[in-house]
């Protein structure tokens, strides 16, 4: 389930043309599949692409339906404001090529939990979480699965040194549970019941993260460790 946490944004301290992690990367050559970074010329394919059907709405817990430009103008902003005051780029848009146009979106955080630390060491866990859509015209052909196993790895893990990747999905959304799963990660937490702003009402979700180290997954499967927030 695609989530965005809404931070509140420092003035910029890093030029985006020098940002890491901005891409493109190649994942795939047949069929062709990069990711690069989102940016505001993306905001006319997206409004497009998020009017097409209800299905990402239904998917997820922030998107609006209809999708208006002033939403996908706010998104936008927030990912470009993110790489500018950290310096590293976190969302990236799938493309079929290096300069395409967006058909599908995925995005990761890193949210330091002052109350959650390594079990052995007592060091303060990195902890990232990630969170995707894709076109109702390319779903079903592994542009979700392709992204979240380079992502989660690649970046959340080796460049971004995550201890633990989080990430939810609606309990019945099995197709997005799917793309978890095949990006390693496993599910922690069966069920859980949470509050949808703009559903007005509750759903159930479940949790999956994927652990660098065993000691820090062997206290969440003892129960020390929780879901992500949903926003």
């Amino acid at each position: 389930m695609a989530t965005e946490h809404h931070q509140n944004q420092e003035q910029p301290l890093f030029d985006r043309a020098k940002a890491t992690a901005m891409g493109p990367y190649l994942l795939c050559e047949d069929p062709p599949h990069y990711l690069s970074a989102v940016g505001f010329e993306d905001i006319p394919e997206m409004v497009r692409v998020l009017n097409l059907d209800k299905n990402i709405y239904n998917g997820t817990a922030s998107f609006q339906y209809p999708y208006l430009e002033s939403h996908a103008h706010a998104r936008v902003s927030r990912a470009v404001g993110y790489t500018t005051t950290l310096g590293y780029n976190t969302h990236w848009a799938m493309r079929t090529s290096p300069d395409g146009p967006l058909m599908g979106w995925i995005h990761a955080y890193l949210r330091p939990e002052e109350d959650e630390v390594h079990p052995e060491t007592g060091r303060v866990l990195k902890i990232g979480e990630i969170g995707y859509w894709v076109s109702p015209e390319y779903v079903g052909k592994g542009y979700a699965s392709r992204s979240a196993r380079f992502v989660v790895p690649e970046i959340m893990q080796k460049e971004f040194r995550c201890d633990i990747v989080r990430a939810e999905a609606y309990v019945d959304n099995v197709g997005s549970r799917k793309v978890l799963e095949s990006a390693g990660m496993e599910c922690e937490v069966e069920a859980k019941t949470v509050f949808i702003p703009k559903l007005q009402e509750e759903r159930v979700i479940c949790c999956y993260a994927v652990h660098t180290d065993d000691s820090t997954k062997r206290a969440s499967s003892a129960g020390s460790t929780s879901c992500t927030r949903v926003k």
